[in-house]
């Protein structure tokens, strides 16, 4: 007898999935969870064969019968409603633009994937680049010629870096369609070696002891005209953390007591939580800004309460007549504090520092990750030591002495 929406709504589930019959072939299979599934049973070529139509009531009755009925007409030419579907499916999915992927992907980025906010923003605007050139275009459709040419506009301008990371994003995004059925391949594999490969360069910083020792005399004189940028550019030269994690450093971050500075990881590069010994100095410079700034959020917070700006540093040693380009930036202080560190010599011509005390401190994490947690912890000590030793360091390169010494050994 055939089903009617009365009958449909007061089946019961039971221990047991049963199936409910309408007629020729249409069926409802009701789970033991309660779920009403229409089915539709067929011979294709031979072979007994179902098609699932979907759950009710999502699915009505007369929706699943002219289900039917359009399947009956598919086998009547000769055709297969479960293929037929399948190839409907592989259409739609090839007919995916570049952009609905791209943004399929970037919404589906996983936690531990997490980048930085500054990376992120960069990450979306080179897709946002890429969505106006090739965004309408099927993704499956896209050949290595047509993805080429939208680089090679980005490359003529002498953008290396930029063009290779467009690069990787775009082979992200293929790969991501082919994982879901959007295109077959990664047409940006097929790119390797047709783009200039970006050359390394390492931003500019002193190394000279005589012109370190003056920057900081420089330092200084700016610590009178603007304050805030001034004691923020020294707190730089004494953590030699990145220029981003000075400018949105937290009075909540700070420890006086135990002269510690924790760095949340959302705001690491590497994403891994770091922490900077504070020496005297750096605490100094902490007490001088609380005095400004001792009710706001932020370290080194402007009028508003927002961070730094991450160009501010930059701007304020252009200022002081420093070309940041190439002579000294602000990431430069640890380049500076890294070729020093690693210059120095005990008595025996030993190297004074492990590397990887200063390396630690740098906040560059070791490939292998059971000795970087070991590390940290077998090294603190010496990263204390190390951080009272570059403070005195500085200052005796600033007040003109060449004499490196340790004269603070109760602060290891």
């Amino acid at each position: 007898m055939a089903l009617t929406d009365t009958v449909i709504r007061n089946l019961k589930s039971e221990p047991e999935p049963y199936k409910k019959s309408d007629s020729e072939g249409l069926y409802l299979l009701v789970t033991p969870e309660g779920s009403r599934l229409w089915h539709l049973a067929y011979r294709f070529v031979g072979k007994q064969k179902t098609l699932a139509l979907g759950p009710y009531p999502v699915v009505t009755l007369a929706m699943a019968r002219e289900a039917r009925v359009e399947a009956k007409r598919l086998l009547a030419q000769g055709v297969d409603p479960s293929e037929k579907r399948k190839a409907d499916k592989r259409a739609a999915a090839a007919a995916r633009t570049f952009a609905e992927v791209a943004d399929e992907w970037f919404a589906t980025k996983r936690e531990p994937e997490a980048k930085s906010e500054a990376t992120l923003k960069r990450d979306r605007w080179l897709i946002r680049e890429l969505k106006s050139e090739i965004g309408h275009r099927p993704i499956g459709e896209i050949e290595p010629p047509e993805l080429l040419r939208v680089l090679k506009k980005v490359e003529a301008r002498g953008q290396y870096e930029t063009v290779s990371r467009m690069c990787t994003l775009a082979s992200q995004v293929f790969r991501f369609g082919s994982w879901n059925g959007y295109c077959t391949r990664d047409t940006a594999a097929d790119l390797k070696g047709a783009l200039t490969s970006p050359k390394s360069t390492p931003r500019p910083g002193l190394t000279d002891p005589a012109a370190v020792g003056k920057l900081g005399r420089v330092i200084n004189g700016y610590i009178g005209k603007g304050p805030l940028v001034g004691w923020a550019l020294r707190f730089l030269s004494l953590t030699l953390v990145r220029p981003g994690e000075v400018a949105k450093a937290e009075w909540s971050e700070i420890d006086f007591e135990n002269r510690v500075w924790t760095i949340p990881a959302a705001k690491m590069k590497m994403r891994r939580e770091h922490q900077v010994p504070l020496s005297p100095q750096a605490v100094d410079v902490l007490i001088a800004v609380k005095a400004i700034n001792g009710s706001r959020r932020y370290v080194f917070a402007t009028y508003e309460d927002k961070p730094l700006s991450g160009n501010t540093f930059n701007t304020a040693l252009r200022i002081m007549g420093y070309d940041t380009q190439k002579e000294h930036c602000a990431h430069g202080f640890r380049t500076t504090a890294s070729t020093l560190l690693n210059e120095e010599r005990s008595a025996d011509g030993k190297p004074k520092w492990h590397p990887d005390v200063i390396e630690l401190q740098l906040a560059h994490v070791d490939a292998n990750g059971i000795r970087a947690v070991y590390n940290r912890a077998q090294y603190w000590p010496d990263r204390v030591r190390l951080m009272q030793h570059w403070a005195d360091r500085l200052d005796e390169l600033r007040d003109g002495g060449q004499v490196i010494t340790l004269s603070r050994q109760a602060a290891g």
